[in-house]
């Protein structure tokens, strides 16, 4: 038997499971047609820290919030909705990926620094790079762990209102917390890293 997508809705609605599996296979292939296209894209500007089938799962679970929001009585079809639905979920999938913040992270300012090659060519450079990591550490592990992860997401670029939004502090609190880092590398001298 043939079922129009709004009696499958219908379905779906009351827990119907086979209601459920004859919808996905129906769209399964716009999902894989859409998921090859955005992850080619990906692959043209050598990206490949992402996968296929990661894009495949994010249109599953799109299906899935598109079948709970669809509204009947807005009077446009499910495939049409799904499809608008489909691209944008894409579309912030790869915003996420292509954002400087959450590509592997090669110029990642780790805390943990590590000794130095000393066969530098100038040897007060060395010094000065060890004192300034020394102040650093001794800084970090003076402060809360709160206090700590809002430097650490700063430095590594992180904005006010994202770093708001990770770990639920106001923006006043970031401001005071790198202000007075600030001051306590102005104290030690360091200003030249301000």
């Amino acid at each position: 038997m043939v079922y129009n997508d709004y009696e499958l809705l219908y379905l779906i609605e009351d827990n119907d499971e086979i209601a459920y599996k004859i919808m996905l296979e129906k769209y399964k292939p716009v999902i894989i047609n859409k998921a090859k296209k955005y992850y080619a894209y990906l692959k043209s500007n050598n990206y490949s820290a992402i996968l296929l089938e990661d894009f495949i799962i994010k249109g599953y679970e799109c299906f899935n919030s598109s079948i709970k929001l669809f509204d009947v009585n807005r009077g446009y079809l499910f495939y049409s909705f799904f499809s608008t639905c489909l691209d944008s979920c894409y579309k912030n999938y790869m915003r996420q990926f292509l954002a400087k913040k959450n590509q592997p992270l090669l110029h990642y300012q780790e805390l943990d620094f590590e000794i130095q090659d000393v066969k530098q060519a100038d040897p007060y450079e060395y010094v000065d790079t060890v004192y300034l990591e020394e102040n650093i550490k001794d800084y970090f592990y003076s402060i809360d762990i709160i206090d700590r992860a809002i430097l650490e997401l700063r430095l590594n670029d992180f904005r006010y209102q994202e770093i708001t939004k990770l770990l639920g502090v106001s923006s006043s609190k970031i401001s005071r917390v790198v202000k007075e880092f600030k001051n306590y590398l102005y104290k030690k001298g360091l200003t030249e890293v301000i």
